[in-house]
C-alpha cells in the first residue's frame, strides 16, 4: 500500500471510530460496566480476593469500561485541561482512539503537570494534572476500585464517595449532637497535607488493584516550570483516582477510635465517641475532653503514623459544643441546649468579598453582564446552605449585596439624583421593590432569600450504590430529590410578578 493509501484508510478509520462513539448507546455500556462493579462488591462482602481481582481485571480489559472511563475523563471540568504533553480529546474521533489506546501491555505514565490553586488561607494548593491517557486509565481502574472501597468504607464517611454528600455529613453532626445526653466535646482534626503525604508503601500494600500500574502512577514525578521533580510519598491532588485511593487510606479510623476508648459497652456509651469525616477532615465527638485527649488524640496520631501522615496543630483543636465548631463551611453550636447550624462566618466572608470583588472589578460593564456573573455564585452558595438555619443569614447576605450594587449605580452615574437611579436599575417585585433587574425583567439578580430552607434527609450509613438491595431506596431518593424541586432551582430566573 502506497504512503497516500496508508493515510486515506488511517482517515477512513478515524472517521468510522468517530461515528461509533457518536451512535454508542451508553445506558447499555453503564448497565454492563454496573454489573461487573455488583459482582466485585459482592466478592468483597464475601472476601473472595482471588475473585476480586479477577473481576477487576475483566472490566479494565472490556470495551464498555473503556469508553465510559473516556466519556468521564471528557466530560468533566477539567476536560480542557492538557497534561504535559498537551494533548485533549475534545473530538468524537480524538476520543474513539483514546478508548483504542487504553492497553495495559505497554502503558506507560507520563509526569504530571503542576500548578497551583489559591486555598482560602491565602497560600496555594498544588495539582498535578496528568496527561488524557493517564486520566482514562485512572478513571478505568477507579470503576473496578470504587465497588471495593464502597464496600469495605467507614459508616461515616462521607467525602469523594457516590451518592454522599457534604449535606450528609453535616446531618450527620445534627444527629450525633442534637439531643440533650449528646457528647459535648468536639474534636477537630485536619490532617497535614494529607494527599502529599500518604506512604506509597502503605498504599502499594493496601491497595486492592493492579499493584505495576498504581507504582507507575505514583512515581511518575511532576514538571514544574521545566523542571522534572520525582514523587516519593503522596498520591497527587488533581488524579482521577486519587480522592479514592485517600479515602481508602483514611478508612478504619472510626475503628481506631472505638478501640482507643475501650472495649466494654459501659466505658463506650459513656465516652460517646463518634467520628464523622468528609476527606481529611474529620471530628470526634465525646462526653469527656481527658478521654480526647487522653485516649483518643494519642490513637490517632499513632493511626496516622503508620499511614506517613500527622495531625495539623494549626487546624486540630478540641472544643465544648457551647462554644460551637466550624466544619464544611457551617458552624455548629448550642445555644443553651440547641444545636443550631448556620452557615460560618468565614463562608459568608468569603461570598461577600468574592462578590465585592466582581462589583468592583466590573464598573462599566453592563448591568445584564453583571447579573450573569453574580447570579451563579450566589445561587450556588445559597443552594450549599439552605439545608440548614440559614434564612436570616440569607436575608443579611441580600442586604450587603444590595448595598454594594446601589453604591456601584451610584458611581455610574455621578451627576443623577437616587430617584433616577433607582428607576434605571431596580424593579418591583410583589413584596421586593428594590429588585436589580434590567429594564426589559429578562435579566435579574437571583435573591438568596427566595432559595428555600428545607431539611436534608441523610443517607443511611450503609449505604452502597453497588449492593443492589440498595437499589430501590437510592432510585427513590434520586426520585424525591427531582421532585423537591432541586433541578427547577438551580435554573430558576428572576421573573416579574
Amino acid at each position: 500500500m502506497t504512503a497516500i493509501g496508508a493515510k486515506a484508510a488511517n482517515a477512513g478509520a478515524s472517521s468510522h471510530g468517530g461515528q461509533i462513539w457518536d451512535q454508542t448507546d451508553w445506558s447499555q455500556i453503564e448497565a454492563t460496566v454496573k454489573r461487573l462493579q455488583v459482582r466485585i462488591a459482592k466478592a468483597t462482602r464475601e472476601c473472595r480476593w482471588g475473585k476480586v481481582k479477577a473481576l477487576q481485571r475483566l472490566l479494565t480489559r472490556s470495551h464498555s469500561g473503556k469508553m465510559l472511563a473516556v466519556k468521564r475523563v471528557t466530560e468533566n471540568r477539567g476536560k480542557k485541561t492538557p497534561g504535559v504533553d498537551g494533548e485533549i480529546w475534545t473530538t468524537p474521533v480524538a476520543r474513539w482512539k483514546g478508548v483504542m489506546s487504553l492497553r495495559h501491555h505497554g502503558y506507560r505514565t507520563m509526569p504530571l503537570r503542576r500548578v497551583y490553586i489559591p486555598k482560602s488561607n491565602g497560600k496555594k494548593r498544588p495539582l498535578g494534572i496528568p496527561r488524557m491517557l493517564c486520566r482514562a486509565m485512572q478513571a478505568l481502574w477507579k470503576l473496578a476500585l470504587e465497588p471495593v472501597t464502597e464496600t469495605l468504607a467507614d459508616p461515616n464517611s462521607y467525602g469523594f464517595r457516590p451518592k454522599r454528600s457534604t449535606a450528609d455529613a453535616i446531618e450527620q453532626c445534627f444527629i450525633t449532637l442534637a439531643r440533650r445526653k449528646s457528647a459535648t466535646w468536639v474534636l477537630e482534626g485536619d490532617i497535614k497535607s494529607c494527599f502529599d503525604e500518604i506512604s506509597h508503601d502503605y498504599i502499594l500494600e493496601h491497595m486492592p488493584m493492579d499493584k505495576a500500574i498504581l507504582r507507575k502512577w505514583l512515581q511518575a514525578g511532576y514538571v514544574e516550570e521545566g523542571t522534572l521533580f520525582e514523587t516519593r510519598a503522596g498520591t497527587p491532588q488533581g488524579g482521577v483516582i486519587s480522592p479514592t485511593i485517600a479515602n481508602r487510606v483514611l478508612d478504619g479510623l472510626e475503628a481506631a477510635v472505638d478501640a482507643s476508648v475501650g472495649s466494654s459497652k459501659s466505658t463506650y456509651r459513656k465516652a460517646k465517641p463518634h467520628v464523622i469525616r468528609y476527606a481529611d477532615d474529620f471530628i470526634v465527638t465525646s462526653a469527656s475532653k481527658e478521654v480526647l485527649e487522653h485516649k483518643v488524640l494519642p490513637a490517632i496520631r499513632k493511626y496516622l503514623a503508620v499511614r506517613g501522615l500527622e495531625l495539623s496543630d494549626e487546624k486540630s483543636r478540641i472544643t465544648n459544643i457551647a462554644d460551637g465548631f466550624d466544619f464544611l463551611g457551617q458552624n455548629v453550636r448550642k445555644y443553651n441546649g440547641k444545636l443550631l447550624i448556620t452557615p460560618s462566618k468565614h463562608s459568608v466572608k468569603a461570598l461577600l468579598d468574592k462578590v465585592r470583588r466582581i462589583i468592583k472589578g466590573n464598573a462599566a460593564i453592563a448591568q445584564e453582564g453583571l447579573i450573569q456573573m453574580l447570579n451563579p455564585i450566589i445561587r450556588g452558595w445559597a443552594m450549599y446552605h439552605r439545608h440548614v438555619v440559614a434564612k436570616a443569614t440569607f436575608s443579611s447576605i441580600d442586604f450587603y449585596i444590595w448595598r454594594m450594587l446601589w453604591r456601584w449605580a451610584c458611581r455610574r452615574h455621578p451627576n443623577k439624583g437616587a430617584r433616577w437611579i433607582r428607576r434605571r436599575y431596580f424593579r418591583v417585585n410583589g413584596s421586593q421593590s428594590w429588585d436589580f433587574s434590567t429594564e426589559d425583567a429578562k435579566y435579574g439578580l437571583v435573591r438568596a432569600a427566595a432559595v428555600p430552607i428545607k431539611r436534608h434527609a441523610k443517607i443511611p450509613a450503609l449505604a452502597n450504590p453497588f449492593d443492589p438491595t440498595w437499589d430501590d431506596y437510592l432510585a427513590r431518593r434520586q426520585d424525591a430529590k427531582h421532585t423537591a424541586g432541586e433541578p427547577g432551582v438551580t435554573t430558576w430566573r428572576w421573573r416579574m410578578a
